[in-house]
């Protein structure tokens, strides 16, 4: 549930100065908040959304985000698509910048929007907390990668510097790729686990990563493959000094040869090279098998926020439609 605190700027202060202890923070534009990012999920999904750019008054600052039409003209729109983190571009003032798309966002036309912020972007989050909206502090789980791969490779856990290990002996090929048959036979291997488990409420398209395969400098594809067949995956995003790992799927039938560890040590060894600063394990939806897997890694829970405004008009259209359906039928 959304909250909103008068206190809440202290936290904002607070995490700032955790910061100052840890390194600047990396404030600059996310990759999901711009346009060749937002423009690849639009042309996956098709007519039911479209790309919609925010310019602060001054034209310093922009931030792009998906925008999805309904019923007269009104309006949905996610600053970032996936509920991935938004920030706007560099330049101008960011009090400014964040008053005036806010300001653009909260219009009679709009249902409601969302704006997920990074656990890092506690500047960003303070102006967005100062403007009243309700918010979330959902969780991540973050890797600081220390100066070399092998200081990380500490950090693992005993039981995961072990199964890195197998992956290499058992023979597995891990392989970062851009192959079209590579992203084929990795849906087919999602799609069966989404069947085998029963509890995914939605799959992304296959259009989707067809897209995201375009995106050379800012997507990394790794595969994990067995004998010639393709026993998982993961999808990884370029956003600033982080990798995000974005998405994964793993053939139960190699689940012996550990494919999940070797992708995602891949990863980390990747990252390093980058001189990327961490690697962001994502949400893990309140699953705790999937916490327990990412702070194997060593990787630690950060707060992100979600901010979210759901305009008032409509909700009181909603409640007397409502009313008034329950009305007829307790007429009839």
């Amino acid at each position: 549930m959304g909250q909103v605190l008068p206190t809440i700027a202290l936290e904002i202060y607070a995490m700032l100065a955790i910061a100052s202890h840890q390194g600047d923070p990396d404030d600059g534009p996310t990759l999901f908040s711009q346009p060749r990012f937002v423009n690849a999920i639009v042309r996956a999904t098709g007519d039911s959304c479209r790309a919609i750019k925010l310019l602060s008054q001054d034209l310093q600052s922009t931030i792009f985000g998906v925008e999805t039409i309904h019923s007269f003209g009104r309006r949905s729109i996610a600053l970032a698509p996936f509920g991935l983190y938004a920030h706007p571009s560099h330049g101008g003032d960011l009090v400014a910048a964040v008053k005036d798309i806010i300001g653009q966002l909260k219009t009679y036309s709009t249902l409601t929007f969302q704006w997920s912020v990074r656990f890092d972007h506690a500047p960003l989050a303070h102006e967005l907390l100062k403007s009243g909206l309700p918010f979330s502090r959902p969780p991540t789980h973050v890797l600081s990668l220390d100066r070399d791969y092998e200081r990380s490779f500490a950090k693992f856990s005993a039981t995961t510097r072990n199964l890195v290990r197998r992956v290499k002996r058992e023979g597995v090929v891990i392989r970062s790729t851009f192959h079209a048959d590579d992203v084929r036979a990795y849906y087919e291997v999602h799609t069966k686990l989404a069947s085998e488990k029963g509890n995914y409420s939605s799959l992304y398209p296959k259009a989707i990563f067809d897209e995201l395969l375009k995106l050379h400098s800012d997507v990394v594809f790794i595969v994990a493959e067995v004998q010639g067949n393709i026993a998982g995956g993961g999808w990884f995003f370029r956003d600033g000094a982080t990798l995000l790992y974005w998405h994964g799927a793993m053939d139960r039938r190699y689940s012996r040869q550990s494919p999940s560890y070797g992708i995602v040590d891949y990863a980390i060894q990747m990252a390093h090279e980058e001189g990327r600063k961490v690697l962001n394990f994502g949400g893990s939806i309140g699953l705790a098998s999937l916490e327990h897997f990412k702070s194997k890694w060593g990787a630690e829970p950060r707060y992100c926020w979600c901010f979210s405004w759901h305009n008032p008009f409509w909700q009181k259209v909603q409640k007397i439609r409502r009313v008034c359906s329950l009305r007829r039928l307790h007429a009839r």
